[in-house]
């Protein structure tokens, strides 16, 4: 019991001794008493053996009427108790008098984490439409990679078939063309007196359809029966000629073709318009002011011959030539 208990020594005896230690400290005077009593004890030393310890068991035992302290421990047991118990109470009272802030924080805790299983819950149903997302993206791509490497098989195995077939058709485009009559060779005054002898009146009013087929024949065609330009998509107006190299080249929307015939077909195209107008000013002035029906033919004439010049005059524009286009791509399609 008193192992290690080296703090019991003289100097607390001597604390013990004094008296207003026992007035201010009887609950602990009975229990120093009997510790002290059963310390030496253990000790195997009598309680006489000591002066001190006889002085101080003589005072305890002599001048403190034990009866009347232990009244006085209990009723300072008592006072403390019920200063314990005032103090819990009012803890209590704390406690009741703010019931209404800890009930509200209470409710405000538990919104708080009905707001928060909320959220969670529309998490999880989000992660759940996410995973299947992912999951019906991953099984998309994965058939398209897997169509994709068929038609790559396909590829490979229709590749050498693809050449060949590309091949025949460059050698096809070649044998229309002639490499010794090239568009690059064409000159602007053999051009000029070509059409001058060979485009009629007759040829001015077929319009743009008539002067493609008349470009044809006199001017595309070559005299060893191949041609300048040929078409090879009538649709988006591709077109191939030889260099002088004989390099093959595209024209696209026969760009090439209408800058060479350009000034000469509008000088001579007119010419034609002029004496068109001419003749009809001539007839006008030889009718009579009584002849309504063949002024208002030759004015017909007039307005048509316009149309017709306005029309050839602009075989090249891209924004009025759309007869001229189609019916070239038509004949020289290859």
């Amino acid at each position: 019991m008193y192992q290690g208990k080296i703090d019991f020594n003289d100097n607390l005896i001597s604390e013990i001794l004094n008296e207003d230690f026992l007035d201010n400290n009887k609950l602990h005077c009975i229990s120093m008493m009997i510790e002290y009593m059963l310390y030496w004890t253990s000790k195997n030393v009598s309680i006489s053996d000591s002066n001190k310890r006889y002085d101080f068991l003589s005072y305890f035992m002599n001048n403190v009427n034990l009866a009347i302290h232990c009244d006085s421990c209990k009723e300072y047991c008592i006072l403390m108790a019920s200063q314990e118990t005032i103090k819990e109470k009012n803890k209590l009272l704390d406690i009741i008098k703010n019931k209404d802030l800890i009930i509200n924080d209470l409710y405000k805790k538990i919104n708080e984490n009905k707001d928060l299983q909320l959220k969670y819950t529309k998490l999880e149903v989000k992660y759940e439409d996410l995973k299947e997302q992912h999951e019906k993206t991953i099984n998309k791509l994965e058939m398209k990679i897997s169509q994709c490497d068929s038609f790559i098989q396909t590829i490979a195995r229709e590749g050498s078939n693809k050449v060949t077939t590309t091949n025949n058709t460059i050698n096809n485009i070649r044998n229309q063309l002639s490499s010794t009559y090239t568009l690059d060779k064409l000159e602007p005054k053999k051009l000029e007196d070509t059409i001058r002898e060979h485009y009629t009146e007759r040829d001015f009013f077929g319009g743009q359809k008539r002067l493609a087929n008349f470009f044809f024949e006199k001017v595309i065609k070559t005299p060893d029966d191949k041609m300048l330009i040929c078409c090879t998509d009538t649709s988006r107006k591709k077109f191939k000629i030889l260099d002088l190299s004989g390099n093959m080249k595209e024209d696209i929307e026969a760009r090439s073709l209408c800058d060479k015939l350009k000034v000469p077909t509008q000088l001579i195209t007119k010419e034609i318009y002029d004496k068109v107008i001419d003749k009809i000013d001539q007839e006008k002035e030889r009718l009579s002011s009584d002849d309504r029906l063949r002024r208002e033919k030759l004015l017909d004439d007039t307005m048509r011959a316009q149309q017709v010049f306005i029309d050839n005059m602009n075989f090249d524009d891209l924004n009025y030539n759309q007869d001229f286009m189609h019916e070239l791509c038509v004949i020289l399609n290859v």
